[in-house]
């Protein structure tokens, strides 16, 4: 069951970064229409989920840093151009990063211990949404595609403020 998690949320993410990929540089921080993420702060913030998701799985941890900050629920949208930059580089960067990212991810599900997700969660705080890391599994899943579906509206948007050609 586990490989068959990991293969879709491989897939998954292969189709979201495909998308970012079909994203220009100059566009990747925009807002059209209202909408309260862009592809920039997408990507990145799906980079800080797999970070912070592979330490639960793996080692039991979790810890707010800048990253947190800079990508977090309620991060700062505006300067998400800003933090990418200084964190990955360039646009083509953070999407390569994130992908490694998940990669990383995706092989500690392939090899996780059923006995050990089934088990308390390892982070005390998190044991209240999740109380085992099965239950963090199944939010991981939601989580991706939460997010590739966040990435096809923007496009959807982009296309409608002329941001990106008609498809």
């Amino acid at each position: 069951m586990l490989t068959a998690i990991a293969d879709a949320l491989a897939h998954d993410r292969r189709a979201t970064l495909d998308l970012a990929r079909s994203i220009p540089d100059a566009v990747c921080d925009r807002r059209p229409a209202g909408l309260v993420q862009s592809p920039c702060w997408i990507v990145c913030h799906l980079g800080l989920a797999d970070t912070l998701q592979h330490a639960a799985l793996t080692t039991g941890t979790r810890r707010r840093n800048a990253y947190f900050d800079q990508f977090g629920p309620e991060s700062d949208h505006d300067r998400a151009r800003e933090h990418m930059l200084a964190r990955y580089g360039s646009w083509s960067g953070a999407i390569n990063a994130v992908a490694a990212t998940h990669a990383r991810l995706v092989e500690a599900i392939r090899s996780a211990d059923p006995e050990r997700l089934g088990a308390p969660h390892p982070v005390e705080p998190i044991r209240a949404w999740f109380p085992t890391l099965n239950d963090h599994l199944i939010y991981i899943v939601w989580h991706e595609g939460n997010h590739g579906g966040q990435l096809r509206a923007w496009i959807h948007a982009a296309r409608h403020a002329v941001l990106l050609p008609p498809a």
